[in-house]
């Protein structure tokens, strides 16, 4: 018999059941059931959510993550498994909340154990430079960085002290003082950029011009010389810099 076939007591044979498929083979009473076990484990849930405080909800660290991923199976197999007791659930996420509660106790009073179980963030743009290292460690691609740092009211790289990539995995700018900003990358995607903007290696720079390195964001002005690779990336390509005049 291939496979979801199924002999009904008639002898005919059909391909799907759907009334099994839609409603299940428990009595519709059992709808009322599964509403007072969804209403018991979401209030619980609610409840211990409380407890655990903001930051459980707010940024996602390696242990909120985890929580989550715990809470989900947790609480979903007893608001409609008919062999699961309402009770296993209170216990499994009643665990899973303490544990939470003791590991960052644990955690916050020892470093070491921190960083193990949380990591450590990395500055991604130092002084208007990218660190392509770190990108590459972090499984960013360039475009996943500027379109943060666009979120971050970033207009280009000349504005930024450190963009730290937090192990929330929220990227946070630390902008430098407005009479400190310099030319920098552009933060606006290539598509959007005039495409006479961008020079090549061996073009002459035009006069009084900054420009960037496309890669790594490294900014040069040499008016009347041609263009080479950049020194710390090797890239070939520019783009003439962005630069917010400030008075003093």
């Amino acid at each position: 018999m291939g496979k979801g076939y199924q002999i009904n007591g008639g002898g005919r044979c059909r391909r799907y059941d759907f009334h099994r498929i839609f409603f299940g083979d428990a009595p519709y009473a059992f709808l009322l059931e599964i509403l007072f076990r969804t209403v018991m484990m979401y209030a619980y849930t609610i409840f211990l959510l409380r407890i655990l405080g903001k930051r459980g909800m707010g940024q996602l660290s390696t242990l909120e993550l985890a929580i989550i991923i715990s809470f989900g199976s947790a609480v979903g197999d007893p608001m409609m498994g008919v062999d699961i007791p309402v009770i296993h659930g209170l216990v499994v996420i009643t665990t899973v909340a303490l544990l939470q509660i003791g590991m960052e106790k644990v955690i916050n009073r020892n470093k070491k154990l921190e960083n193990v179980m949380e990591g450590q963030p990395d500055c991604l743009v130092d002084q208007g430079l990218i660190n392509l290292e770190l990108l590459e460690k972090n499984e960013l691609s360039h475009e996943d960085l500027l379109r943060s740092l666009r979120t971050s009211q970033v207009d280009h790289l000349g504005q930024i002290n450190k963009a730290i990539f937090e192990t929330s995995g929220i990227i946070s700018v630390l902008f430098l003082p407005p009479k400190q900003i310099r030319p920098g990358l552009s933060t606006v995607p290539e598509e959007m950029i005039d495409c006479s903007l961008f020079a090549e290696s061996g073009t002459i720079a035009e006069d009084k011009v900054h420009y960037s390195c496309t890669r790594c964001g490294f900014t040069r002005q040499h008016s009347g010389l041609p263009l080479g690779m950049c020194k710390r990336c090797g890239c070939e390509r520019w783009l003439t810099s962005e630069y917010n005049q400030h008075e003093n």
